[in-house]
């Protein structure tokens, strides 16, 4: 697989085992010292100075906590700091930081607020944004050096406010989109999922748009960012759009996340089973460079990206099963998009629930949070990751060899070669003649033949996958080769 690995720096993996080392087991940090009597969901990380603040949500049937949390730089919480804000249903978070202080971002109830935090992690006050209950998308903030900016969506419009730091706010403004007006056709976009960044002199904005397709007998689609519709753009440090028309950015995504040095900005991309960047330049006109591979896999993954001063640091988690092992895996990244080394952890339990969370403090300390199942609870814990904690990412494993079908009626019988052991195999099969590779199954590590409900025609292919990631994949055609019956 060449996705721009540097193969001198890994190594080999033969056995899923090698997943549980004893020194994996001991990277991360509790965010909490007692055990959690529900679910902490979706925690967002920044900076706070020398170590970090985190934020997190606790629901109970249609109500939410949102508690923060102040952490060292070695990752662990600090006692006696940190608040619960008590809220109504929380669809989402983001956080940021000024040299004085943290700002929690979130949707309640199709509204957003936003609430102060000292140093100390208690709340100094909140600030209501929005009072229509017409916000459906995530909120993203960010700090540019004397206020915060926040955006959000409703929709049809992407919206902006600003928060300065003695709470005072603007009145939110939109600034890409079309309004909805009563008695007139609806737009035919919607404007999903934005996040955003400053480069230093302008507000770099990253966001997904779908076509707005009306309900048909009472069935409404959920709308989610469609193939080619992510989208870039740039608003000036008042929140005015420069660019009337975004750029496009080709593939197909599902979350876009930003980052800036303050010369360029980095765009990590969620695929469906893929993270890939695009370096954006802001010259007196925006580019953007070519998308470039940066780790793939069998099923969904997520990811999150920042700036340490020296590098782009993107990490992304990725699951064995929903249920099964997870780990957590990073990449440095040049300014030109070009990925500089790989790293990995084995996370202490299942890592499902959210998108990580990614932080760099003022002495370059990098941090993750993510909500897994550790402990002996099925319950989720937020939890950090320092880059440090996390070892070389081995390669991938090597390509299956020699795969054959043997067809006969409407089944048939795949074969395949491998020198080692890998984690497991996933089988893909294709209707179009290889344009299109849906998931079919997903196989143990030691097997070397599947049987499968399948047509002459049918192509499929067998890829291996590790902690490196997945091989490239090797395709048979079914029908190829007719099973012969037993002579009697």
């Amino acid at each position: 697989m060449n996705d721009g690995r540097k193969p001198m720096m890994r190594t080999s993996v033969l056995i899923l085992t090698t997943l549980f080392s004893s020194s994996l087991f001991a990277a991360g940090h509790d965010l909490t010292t007692v055990p959690p009597a529900v679910n902490q969901l979706s925690p967002v990380v920044t900076g706070n100075g020398s170590g970090f603040t985190a934020a997190w949500m606790e629901s109970v049937q249609s109500r939410s906590t949102i508690v923060s949390q102040v952490a060292s730089a070695a990752g662990e919480p600090i006692a006696g700091t940190g608040a619960s804000i008590d809220q109504s249903n929380v669809q989402s978070m983001s956080i940021a930081h000024s040299p004085s202080e943290t700002l929690v971002v979130w949707v309640a109830d199709y509204d957003v607020f936003a609430e102060r935090l000292s140093p100390s992690g208690m709340p100094l006050n909140t600030v209501v944004l929005t009072s229509g209950h017409n916000v459906r998308s995530d909120v993203a903030v960010v700090w540019n050096g004397s206020r915060y900016f926040v955006v959000w969506s409703n929709e049809y419009q992407l919206l902006g406010a600003f928060i300065a730091s003695d709470g005072s706010s603007t009145p939110p403004r939109s600034f890409f989109g079309e309004p909805s007006v009563i008695g007139q056709p609806a737009p035919a976009n919607l404007e999903l999922e934005p996040d955003v960044a400053w480069d230093g002199r302008n507000f770099i904005i990253v966001f997904g748009e779908a076509p707005n397709i009306p309900c048909v007998l009472s069935v409404c689609p959920a709308p989610s960012p469609s193939q080619g519709l992510f989208r870039v753009m740039r608003l000036s440090a008042d929140g005015d759009a420069i660019d009337s028309a975004p750029l496009t950015i080709s593939g197909t995504h599902i979350f876009a996340h930003v980052a800036s040095s303050g010369t360029e900005s980095l765009i990590a991309l969620d695929g469906y089973s893929q993270i890939s960047t695009i370096t954006v330049h802001d010259d007196g006109e925006l580019t953007l460079d070519a998308e470039t591979p940066l780790f793939r896999w069998y099923s969904y993954v997520s990811s999150a990206v920042a700036w340490d001063g020296a590098t782009y640091t993107v990490g992304w988690r990725y699951a064995g099963a929903n249920t099964g092992p997870s780990w957590l895996g990073a990449a440095h990244v040049t300014r030109s998009g070009s990925p500089l080394d790989y790293c990995f952890v084995a996370t202490s339990g299942a890592v499902w629930w959210g998108r990580p969370s990614i932080a760099v403090n003022e002495a370059g300390i990098t941090a993750f949070a993510i909500s897994e199942a550790a402990g002996p609870s099925s319950l989720a814990r937020a939890r950090l990751y320092l880059a440090s904690e996390l070892e070389p990412m081995p390669a991938p494993p090597p390509a299956p060899r020699n795969v054959v079908s043997y067809f006969g009626g409407n089944t048939a019988r795949i074969d395949w070669q491998q020198s080692d052991t890998p984690a497991g195999f996933v089988l893909e099969w294709s209707w179009d003649f290889g344009t299109t590779w849906y998931w079919y199954n997903v196989i143990s590590g030691d097997a070397r033949t599947i049987s499968v409900v399948a047509h002459a025609g049918n192509l499929f292919r067998v890829r291996a996958f590790g902690l490196g990631g997945v091989s490239e994949g090797t395709i048979t055609s079914i029908g190829s080769m007719q099973r012969r019956r037993a002579s009697h």
